[in-house]
């Protein structure tokens, strides 16, 4: 899962300026979704959801991020992840990427302990190797298997206002810090952590989840991928992130493991616009309306690829509804793992559609902003109800769109169809009220 990709970001999903040879060739070689969602428009709620199946709202955050590391563990006490799935089904997990998660539970972790308070290992993880936060967030260092990695100092730039707001414990950032090269280690680890199992544990399967940091600002990269797009310092990023990619498919070539292996490329959210890239043709979120923090499809439509030679026919395409929360339900399905009432209570089991059905499996979708507006995708209506400060309605009380007929959402349908609205916003509230959107499962 990358950060920050829009869905016009690859040539898969039909973007001309950059080039995405790697990725494209994963698209090639599997499935391609068209109508996938991450379940916010942001990044840390989306990383709760897809780890424990759940809208991250139903939880203690109800908008924002984490804002730093010293921030507590956002995963409940007690609840599953598709870590522990994995983790007792006898899989060898390993969480490699971008963390901003939190950790521990209550005061803010100290990063000059010997090991860190509650997080990937207690969350079903053997090994990990991931950011204290993120690579533009305090502290700013790597953290492996809860050890900080290197020697933290006090960052010498001088502290924001939105440090001295946000930031709940010292400005710290690992004396060798390469922002360049963030994406590049985590890359190596991830290959070292794949060779490392194939030589030592061949018969036993791996479970690894990648969050890159690309193509998330700020965007440096190694000397040897600066202006080679000719675009943009973000496009660049895409370029390198495309790149790792091919090094990890190239790893699973030659160590035998492709045909049976299922690889999912995915974003978080949708992107940043970016302005100079765009003035030479290129459009991040396609011709979506919005962006990466809003609830219109540009801030949650995203790109989402699955590769599984042994199951997956290639070059196939998917206009079915889903969502990055259904990750926990459709790795239960294709193990045979049985989910508690108490997990994955917005997940569904789309493996059918990663194996080619067309039918569909989600009647709704919830989609969550920066500011904690919500709204609902019911069929082809699409509701974004009215919150504070935000106004979807363009001064109506609300916004309702045929995602069909208006795909852009530009006619706003709210006065002329009060009857769908009253509807989505039933169905809305209920679902915030139950808990859950899945059916209740049976306990055996």
């Amino acid at each position: 899962m990358v950060d920050d990709l829009g869905y016009g970001d690859l040539g898969c999903y039909g973007a001309t300026k950059i080039k995405t040879p790697n990725i494209d060739a994963l698209a090639a070689g599997g499935i391609r979704f068209t109508d996938a969602h991450s379940p916010d428009s942001v990044c840390t709620p989306t990383r709760y959801g897809v780890l424990t199946g759940r809208y991250s709202w139903r939880g203690r955050l109800k908008k924002k991020v984490l804002w730093s590391g010293y921030e507590p563990l956002l995963i409940e006490r007690g609840r599953k992840t598709v870590g522990h799935m994995m983790k007792e089904l006898g899989y060898h997990t390993a969480h490699v990427g971008k963390w901003h998660l939190g950790w521990g539970d209550g005061k803010p972790a100290d990063f000059a302990a010997k090991v860190l308070p509650r997080g990937p290992k207690q969350l079903g993880f053997d090994y990990s190797f991931v950011t204290a936060s993120a690579k533009n967030m305090y502290p700013t260092a790597f953290v492996e298997n809860h050890r900080v990695v290197g020697k933290l100092v006090l960052d010498p730039k001088p502290a924001t206002d939105f440090d001295k707001k946000n930031v709940r414990g010292a400005r710290l950032i690992a004396e060798d810090w390469d922002i360049r090269r963030v994406d590049e280690i985590y890359t190596d680890k991830t290959l070292s952590f794949i060779r490392k199992h194939h030589a030592t544990r061949p018969n036993q399967p791996f479970y690894i989840h990648l969050p890159y940091e690309a193509p998330h600002k700020p965007n440096d990269v190694p000397d040897r991928f600066r202006g080679k797009s000719g675009l943009s310092e973000r496009s660049d990023q895409v370029l390198a992130l495309d790149w790792m990619v091919g090094e990890l498919m190239r790893c699973l070539d030659e160590l035998g493991l492709t045909r049976n292996t299922l690889v999912i490329f995915t974003s978080d959210n949708g992107a940043e616009p970016d302005g100079t890239a765009r003035k030479k043709g290129h459009k991040t979120n396609g011709e979506f309306r919005g962006q990466k923090r809003t609830l219109y499809e540009g801030g949650h439509r995203v790109p989402f690829i699955a590769r599984w030679p042994e199951k997956i026919a290639a070059g196939a395409k998917s206009d079915v509804l889903i969502c990055l929360t259904d990750m926990m339900a459709t790795f239960a399905a294709m193990t045979g793992y049985s989910l508690t009432n108490t997990m994955g209570e917005d997940s569904y089991n789309v493996l059918p559609a990663l194996l080619g059905e067309k039918k569909a499996i989600r009647t709704s979708i919830v989609h969550h902003d920066i500011r904690g507006a919500l709204g609902i995708r019911v069929g082809k209506w699409k509701y974004l109800a009215k919150s504070g400060r935000v106004n979807y309605g363009e001064g109506k009380g609300g916004a309702l769109y045929d995602m069909e007929a208006d795909w852009r959402e530009t006619t706003n349908l709210y006065d002329s169809r009060p009857d769908v609205v009253k509807e989505l916003k039933a169905i809305l509230e209920k679902q915030r009220r139950d808990g859950r959107t899945t059916p209740a499962r049976s306990i055996r």
